[in-house]
């Protein structure tokens, strides 16, 4: 198919641009070099937006008009989707009768060097370049994908997110069932703050940093390790 800009905004074109995309990182998902691929599913990512006409700015990466009200929501909503998720995760401990595989963070129990090594990788690979790829890319790619003519919107980001949090969870496989779960219902946390902040990526960018650090912090005490 001629990579016209006519063909990427088609279905199938749309389609493509998220197997193009992730395709890096799905190939090296458990190994060192996952990071080096997220940056170039990122920059993936931006070549797939301008082929359609659209910048980082049209999908949400922009300074708000209100900060102070996206600041507030934020943190709001993060604060309620800390214990919500957890409550969630507790569940799915149950019901499947087994734990979320957590060893590739045991490096940080009680270990002050690796968790501040662990902070700067997890608000610039899980915070930024994560919600710019699944937020500002995945999510919106898949709502232009999913969009009918008679469909109402909301119907259309619902399924969306649904999907987005399947990718999240999918991609966290190296935590079993119960880490894949959790963080794909994490992962529509973090979708439902970019909408109630009009789809401003810096606001889940903020959430998911947040998280990852309250979590990363009771890692290291010792609290979150089962």
């Amino acid at each position: 198919m001629p990579f016209h800009n006519a063909n990427f905004n088609s279905k199938p074109g749309l389609a493509l641009q998220i197997l193009i995309v992730f395709l890096p990182p799905v190939f090296v998902l458990q190994s060192v070099f996952l990071f080096p691929a997220m940056i170039v599913s990122l920059a993936l990512a931006w070549i797939m937006l301008r082929r359609r006409g659209k910048t980082w700015k049209d999908v949400g990466f922009y300074k708000s008009a209100h900060p102070g009200r996206l600041l507030l929501i934020t943190l709001i909503a993060t604060v309620i989707l800390f214990p919500v998720s957890h409550a969630a995760i507790r569940m799915v401990k149950i019901i499947t009768a087994s734990t979320p595989n957590l060893e590739a963070f045991g490096i940080l129990h009680g270990n002050i060097a690796a968790l501040a090594g662990g902070l700067v990788i997890a608000w610039i690979f899980g915070a930024f370049i994560e919600e710019l790829l699944f937020r500002g890319f995945l999510l919106n790619t898949l709502y232009d994908l999913f969009s009918q003519k008679n469909c109402p919107h909301w119907i259309t980001w619902m399924a969306a997110i649904v999907v987005t949090a399947i990718f999240t969870g999918t991609g966290h496989l190296y935590q079993g069932i119960v880490g894949m779960i959790g963080t794909g219902l994490i992962a529509i946390g973090f979708s439902a703050i970019y909408l109630l902040n009009r789809r401003n990526l810096w606001s889940c960018i903020l959430a998911h940093g947040l998280y990852d650090t309250v979590a990363f912090v009771l890692v290291y005490l010792g609290i979150l390790l089962h």
